[in-house]
């Protein structure tokens, strides 16, 4: 009974020791376990988890949290958006990693100094009402210059001062088209909207029931409501597009580097990490959407947030377009 009780106080310690919460780390149990800190929906997060997981045939076990709380030791990895890797390396929580399949990855699109790599990203998009498009025609609602052109059209759009994903979104603009030139495309399209909304399905929503002809909006947001009966369609603008970035990193602390570089290859390589993200109808795209062999996809139709991930920097682009745009006269 007792060596009953013994066993199974070492299991729950094992379980602890793997995110870091236990005390110290048994080795067979240090090698065999992996912590993931993600910020990416629970369900899609554990969908990959347990993917990873099922195929692994080497004992390498992986859990996942969804919060790091203050004076709890770090995990192993992270998968979040490429501002919050911005973050935790400006901090020094990050280091540095040397793999193979990483350099594949176009330079855009990975830390130039190797501690972020880009998996998947959730792109902006057009969500067209079809009656809309119908009355106007589909080739006239192309790109970003359609918009600006057309003046009978109706656009609904998230507030660009609500959300990581909106601020996101104006510092791609900003430095894919340059801070001026962008600021003067957005205060053309200001007269065609409405009204700024608050969260993102309320600009779905006026789209759908004719509110709206046009949403500039994340496909993330729209991705699960796209069937046959909904009244409205995606259109990806043909001159590329602002775009939510997502990568791993491996923090400062990880002792097992190559046990979590096989994750990190996972991610890169594995058709089961797509197949996770369809079934949880997230909108993301992947930078090797046909697999590693058949190339990446073209980086420079992918807008990112370079120059304004500071929070400094930020707000001052923010404080512009509010007195230059939003509130213009």
């Amino acid at each position: 009974m007792l060596r009953i009780i013994v066993l199974a106080l070492v299991a729950v310690a094992t379980l602890l020791t793997g995110c870091g919460l236990g005390g110290e780390q048994a080795p067979k149990a240090a090698e065999a376990t992996l912590c993931l800190y993600s910020e990416l929906d629970n369900k899609f997060t554990q969908d990959l988890v347990e993917s990873f997981n099922k195929q692994n045939k080497e004992g390498l076990k992986l859990r996942f949290i969804g919060e790091l709380k203050e004076g709890e030791p770090l995990p192993d990895l992270v998968l979040a958006e490429q501002q919050t890797l911005y973050g935790l390396k400006k901090q020094h929580k990050l280091q540095a990693v040397q793999f193979a399949l990483a350099e594949k990855l176009p330079s855009k699109l990975r830390d130039k100094d190797n501690y972020w790599f880009g998996i998947f990203y959730d792109p902006t998009v057009f969500l067209i009402n079809q009656y809309y498009a119908r009355t106007i025609g589909q080739s006239n609602l192309k790109g970003w210059t359609d918009l600006e052109n057309n003046e009978k059209l109706r656009i609904a759009m998230q507030n660009l001062t609500d959300s990581n994903s909106t601020k996101n979104f104006l510092g791609a603009f900003a430095d894919t088209m340059g801070e001026t030139t962008s600021l003067n495309y957005l205060w053309n399209i200001n007269r065609f909207v409405g009204q700024y909304a608050k969260f993102p399905f309320t600009s779905i929503r006026m789209t759908a029931v004719g509110d709206a002809d046009v949403a500039i909006t994340r496909q993330s947001y729209v991705f699960k409501y796209l069937e046959n009966k909904f009244p409205a369609y995606v259109v990806h603008p043909r001159e590329g597009t602002p775009v939510n970035l997502y990568c791993v990193g491996m923090f400062a602390g990880c002792k097992k580097e190559k046990a979590a570089q096989q994750f990190m290859d996972w991610l890169l390589s594995s058709g089961k990490v797509q197949a996770a993200a369809q079934a949880n109808n997230t909108g993301f795209m992947f930078i090797f959407p046909r697999g590693l062999d058949e190339g990446p996809v073209n980086e420079e139709k992918l807008w990112l947030n370079v120059s304004y991930l500071d929070g400094a920097k930020q707000e001052a682009l923010l404080n512009r377009w509010l007195e230059r745009v939003r509130f213009s006269k």
